[in-house]
């Protein structure tokens, strides 16, 4: 009880921090910094001994946030119009490469697992760009405080979900819903994250809605439905996470807040919720232009 309350504490300074500097550089350097720590704790996970691998990977994850963040000036730095997937084809061949070079110690699906970590991780940590820029993407639609708004969207439906799943199963939680998977998650708990989740975004959406909106583009009833997604994908997050460990024998991802675990073991919902929000709002929007 105490850790998870310490980690509500910090996980409040981190959001709050992120509102506050999402648009600054700032930004940019957390996010970076949150890819590659995942990154590097994934890699320690599935037992990656290839050192250039394992420190090239790391690199990647840090690399993409801030080419996302900074493309245009970075292509006008280098007089360069820079190809994304042809970059990426290039890191993958290298990859295989250096694989080559160590197979004695190397494992194909080790490798593989390395393209997830270094690619797909920074690249949904990433969404947290494309969310804060929403009102960009969408001007008819949005307005700039959106930009906050989705970014703490995201950070509610993953955190307070997972809060309230803990505490009204350890209050009340009697039928195990995954025991295989995680022993402590319960079907009470379950229900109690999904009507805390869909709860904490509506009350978020009615402050913002009163106090910050100047374009009205949603409802509650939208709200309720994106929210209640987002709770189930929480979920479905966390769950991943826990197989992922039981398949590799390690309790925790990481140790970087000791006694909470590390970066994925905060995130690991959170990365399935801000990418799926990301995905939610673009396939919207495309269905109703």
């Amino acid at each position: 009880m105490l850790k998870r309350t310490v980690f509500g504490i910090l996980a409040a300074i981190f959001g709050i921090t992120i509102i506050v500097f999402c648009y600054t550089p700032a930004m940019v350097v957390t996010v970076a910094a949150l890819s590659a720590t995942a990154c590097f704790e994934l890699n320690k996970c599935i037992g990656l001994k290839n050192k250039p691998i394992y420190y090239l990977s790391v690199a990647m994850a840090a690399v993409i946030p801030v080419y996302y963040e900074y493309a245009t000036e970075i292509n006008e730095l280098l007089n360069i119009k820079f190809s994304t997937v042809g970059f990426l084809v290039f890191y993958v061949i290298l990859l295989m490469g250096l694989m080559i070079a160590k197979y004695e110690e190397t494992k194909f699906e080790e490798v593989a697992s390395v393209i997830v970590t270094s690619i797909f991780v920074p690249y949904v940590f990433s969404s947290l760009f494309r969310l804060r820029d929403m009102w960009i993407t969408y001007p008819n639609v949005y307005d700039r405080s959106y930009g906050r708004f989705f970014i703490l969207f995201a950070l509610f439906g993953a955190w307070l979900t997972d809060t309230f799943a803990y505490f009204t199963g350890s209050l009340c939680g009697k039928h195990k819903m995954c025991p295989n998977i995680s022993p402590k998650k319960t079907v009470e708990g379950a229900i109690g994250g999904v009507v805390g989740g869909v709860l904490s975004c509506v009350i978020l959406f009615a402050v913002y809605d009163n106090f910050f909106f100047e374009k009205h583009s949603m409802n509650y009833v939208e709200v309720i439905i994106i929210s209640l997604l987002l709770a189930l994908i929480s979920m479905v997050g966390d769950l991943s996470a826990s197989v992922i460990k039981r398949n590799f024998g390690v309790k925790d991802f990481g140790n970087v807040v000791p006694g909470h675990g590390g970066v994925m073991d905060r995130f690991d919902s959170g990365l399935f919720v801000i990418g799926a929000l990301n995905a939610i709002i673009v396939i919207y929007r495309g269905i109703l232009s």
